[in-house]
């Protein structure tokens, strides 16, 4: 257990707050995670309040207090931190390489304040009358749950997302052997339709970033999210890619069918498939477009089966029909976990026209170590590997 540091009272904070609102209202509203705003005030605090910040380190509090994220901010700084969570009584701290732990001294107060400025600057309110609120600001993604229904009091998730990529072909050996990236580059280059499934924080994003890195320039991508996570323009800038994201008014579905399908891309990635949008990203898949997302499955074998359940949350489709399509065209499923802090590749299958999925790789993690089983590929994916111009052979553990 760690504990929140309070290095200014929180009348001083008050008092000072309330003259930055009245001198410097405009800056003040647009202040929130503006890192060049911040500069401007950590001027401004200098010399305007020198009577009462003694310290190069109570102008840092202040600036965090009231234009940063408060008590978050040092733990959003910290890269191996991906999870900051309160559920009513504590604050809990979850990241890689990061034993799970709580922040001491943290109250429903703070994390409401803290709520209120992700509202300020997105204009949207967690309220009785709204008391789920979503939302999103530069490279932090929250949920909140107000008290109305909050058995313990206010809820708040905070998950961060970053520019660059956690999982490289440098580190891959700790997610998956070696010739499992062999795999997956051959799978890309060949155009394959690839689903990510796993549990939260499993690292399903990071997996969706390191695919990307092996698409060439010559393949445009059409990229959807509902909050950017991906960072695709941040690091890939050579690549050509057309990045949306999803908001109140266009979605996700939308942005499918309506742009990603007229943008002449060859892949169409979607950050995450959560409802009736499956429907059209198959429709896609059955244009010759190559898509990858990711979704929350129990394992790879019951992707299919999620896909058809979220479609049919807004579409009366023939089922058989529509498994049919899932599994002659969409190629992969891989499963992702994350036990006992440690992330890694569990399973990879190849879906067959007969409503079965093949094992090509599959790990078990044990006290001893990992389990590992590999299987054959189809000829169906050889054929695509042929046609592109690559000399792969297969998984070969």
């Amino acid at each position: 257990m760690q504990e929140k540091v309070v290095l200014i009272q929180p009348e001083t904070i008050e008092l000072i707050q309330t003259r930055l609102k009245q001198n410097h209202a405009e800056l003040y509203l647009d202040s929130f995670g503006n890192s060049e705003a911040k500069e401007v005030f950590r001027k401004i605090i200098k010399d305007e309040f020198g009577d009462l910040l003694k310290t190069e380190e109570q102008v840092e509090y202040v600036l965090r207090e009231l234009i940063g994220l408060s008590f978050i901010e040092y733990l959003v700084e910290d890269k191996r931190i991906t999870d900051i969570g309160f559920d009513g009584e504590k604050l809990i701290v979850e990241g890689n390489g990061v034993d799970k732990y709580t922040l001491d001294g943290v109250t429903e107060d703070d994390i409401n304040k803290l709520i209120a400025k992700f509202s300020n600057t997105t204009g949207k309110e967690l309220t009785a009358k709204d008391p789920i609120l979503n939302t999103s600001k530069t490279h932090l993604r929250l949920n909140a749950v107000h008290p109305e229904i909050a058995v313990n009091g206010t809820t708040m998730a905070v998950r961060v997302s970053r520019p660059g990529l956690a999982l490289t072909e440098e580190n891959f050996d700790a997610f998956a052997p070696d010739y499992v990236l062999d795999f997956l580059k051959a799978a890309v280059k060949s155009r394959s339709n690839i689903l990510i499934c796993g549990e939260t924080g499993t690292g399903k994003t990071e997996f969706q970033k390191l695919l990307m890195s092996f698409i060439p320039f010559k393949e445009r991508i059409a990229l959807i999210e509902t909050n950017k996570d991906l960072y695709a323009k941040e690091n890939f800038p050579d690549k050509d890619i057309f990045y949306w994201v999803a908001n109140g008014t266009t979605t996700v579905e939308d942005l499918i069918a309506y742009a990603g399908l007229r943008s002449h891309p060859i892949w169409i990635m979607v950050g995450e498939v959560l409802g009736r949008e499956v429907y059209q990203m198959i429709q896609g898949i059955l244009t010759g477009h190559k898509f990858t997302t990711t979704l929350h499955a129990v394992d790879a074998r019951a992707i299919p089966k999620r896909l058809l359940g979220m479609a049919k949350m807004g579409y009366s489709i023939d089922e058989n029909m529509f498994l049919d399509d899932i599994y002659n065209y969409v190629d992969f499923g891989i499963h992702i976990k994350k036990v006992d802090g440690v992330r890694y590749l569990s399973e990879i299958v190849e879906f067959q026209s007969d409503h079965t999925a093949t094992t090509v790789f599959k790990q078990l993690k044990t006290k001893n170590g990992f389990e590992i089983q590999t299987g054959e590929l189809s000829e169906k994916f050889f054929e695509r590997v042929k046609e592109v111009g690559l000399d792969y052979q297969g998984i070969k553990g």
